[in-house]
């Protein structure tokens, strides 16, 4: 099946990416993409939140991604069946199986393991608009709206102050689980410019990316020692099987790639620059991780970023209107 022909927003080959919304895809628009971008910034806040849970249990880096792998895969294996690669050549359906699954997921996982949440909430979600917009920019010819350039500025600036100081007391441990988020964070972002490229219908895509993403690892899996899944108690075992498997291992990638199906590559990681805000929020009840108050300012300057990037400028009234509406 040619490319031109896919469901969804599919691209010439060889064409530049284009990040401009298309409502004539997806009924509801505009409403039905920021929608989802509120649940995005709520689902990746649970992901670092309840990683970093599970972290604090026996369950090992390889656990966790069993449960998000196994469960997300078995879930979206009826629709992988039904549809197929929709066309997909398999090149690019491990391209955005690593991406969106198997790279995103394992980077992340050794970056919590060895990294505290807040390094987590800005290193991986709140890096997504930076390198998303940067990757959108280098690949294709669309113009830079000042709106979004101020924005990004604004979401870098705070996001070298929470690093900054995060960063300025970290051990070698923690600076190689951030190193092993910002790769994370790429990878994500990455995969939000491939699927917007490709065109894929938002389910088919997160059925892609799980259960290949499933069968790569689950086998890798079995023969690893050590396995701690059945040594947790049963609440432990539902909590992570909940958001690992169902919320982040199938919903997330369908929701993230509907928003970017919608607003484009670019808008939707903007939103996840609310991310660093909500994890260090909840991280002090849940995790009792306290944040400094340079790490305060640092949330309030991203949040600042995310809501002039998102801003709508006005639009530009055509010439004559003004008159005509005197008469």
């Amino acid at each position: 099946m040619d490319k031109q022909n896919w469901v969804g927003l599919a691209q010439p080959a060889g064409k530049a990416i284009h990040d401009e919304p298309s409502p004539t895809v997806f009924a509801g628009g505009r409403t039905i993409g920021m929608l989802c971008g509120i649940l995005v910034v709520l689902l990746f806040s649970s992901f670092t939140l309840v990683s970093r849970l599970g972290f604090s249990s026996s369950l090992t880096l390889p656990d966790l991604a069993a449960l998000r792998f196994g469960i997300g895969g078995t879930l979206l294996l009826p629709t992988l069946v039904r549809h197929g690669l929709s066309g997909l050549r398999w090149r690019d359906a491990a391209l955005i199986a690593f991406l969106g699954g198997l790279g995103f997921a394992l980077f992340a996982y050794a970056g919590f393991s060895l990294a505290p949440a807040a390094h987590g909430a800005v290193l991986l979600h709140g890096t997504l608009p930076l390198f998303t917009f940067g990757l959108v920019r280098v690949i294709s010819r669309t113009k830079v709206e000042r709106h979004q350039a101020a924005g990004v500025a604004l979401i870098g600036a705070g996001i070298l102050l929470m690093a900054y100081d995060s960063l300025s007391g970290a051990s070698v441990r923690q600076l190689v689980g951030d190193g092993f988020l910002l790769l994370a964070s790429l990878c994500w972002s990455s995969y939000g410019v491939v699927v917007r490229r490709l065109g894929l219908a938002p389910a088919r895509a997160a059925a892609i990316v799980a259960v290949l993403s499933m069968g790569c690892f689950l086998p890798v899996y079995l023969v690893l020692p050590g396995k701690a899944l059945f040594l947790v108690s049963a609440r432990e075992l539902l909590l992570q099987g909940l958001f690992q498997g169902v919320l982040i291992g199938a919903v997330s990638i369908f929701i993230y790639t509907r928003a970017v199906a919608t607003l484009g590559p670019t808008e939707t990681a903007f939103f996840t620059a609310a991310v660093p805000c909500v994890t260090t929020v909840a991280a002090i009840p849940l995790l009792t991780e306290f944040p400094s108050a340079v790490v305060v300012v640092g949330v309030g300057v991203v949040t600042l970023g995310m809501i002039v990037a998102l801003r709508r400028p006005p639009r530009k009234r055509a010439p004559g209107c003004d008159e005509r509406s005197k008469d």
